[in-house]
């Protein structure tokens, strides 16, 4: 590269000129929504590559009015030799929405299959509807419900969208 300084610029030129404008246009979307977990299909003596599902109803913040429905499918790495065991699975998850579906992707450590996963951050892969063009990720987080017993969640999705 001695001698021809005018072709590193125009690499670095070409580099930065192909990065820019993939963060123009793009605007920041907050979608929150709390899950009721009504199923869970695992089984008590789950082993390491059983899958399972769970999911439920998806409300509003308020957790009254209901604005879709959110399934898991999920694949158990690990089980811990603790009573109850800990199970690690790796889930990917579908929240079908009055506008269109979120697909996210996610880590979840359960501590005991009946008191639901841990908080944990969660990667929105993908979606369809008023959601195609998005990416970004959500904070999980438990939630209770005054008039429900089930597991719940609170889903804060911070999406960027094109």
């Amino acid at each position: 590269m001695r001698g021809r300084p005018w072709v590193v610029l125009a690499l670095v030129g070409g580099l930065v000129g192909a990065v820019v404008p993939a963060a123009v246009g793009e605007r920041q979307v907050t979608v929150e929504v709390m899950a009721k977990r009504t199923l869970m299909s695992a089984v008590a003596n789950i082993a390491v590559g059983a899958g399972f599902v769970s999911g439920g109803e998806l409300t509003a913040p308020g957790g009254r009015a209901k604005v879709g429905d959110g399934f898991s499918h999920c694949g158990v790495l690990s089980v811990s030799a603790s009573v109850p065991p800990a199970i690690t699975a790796h889930c990917t998850s579908t929240f079908k929405l009055q506008d269109g579906e979120l697909h996210l992707s996610s880590l979840r450590t359960y501590k005991s299959l009946d008191a639901g996963f841990d908080d944990t951050t969660i990667a929105v892969v993908g979606g369809t509807g008023k959601y195609a063009n998005v990416r970004g990720e959500g904070k999980v987080t438990r939630a209770t419900f005054a008039d429900r017993a089930d597991v719940g969640y609170r889903f804060t999705f911070t999406l960027l969208e094109r």
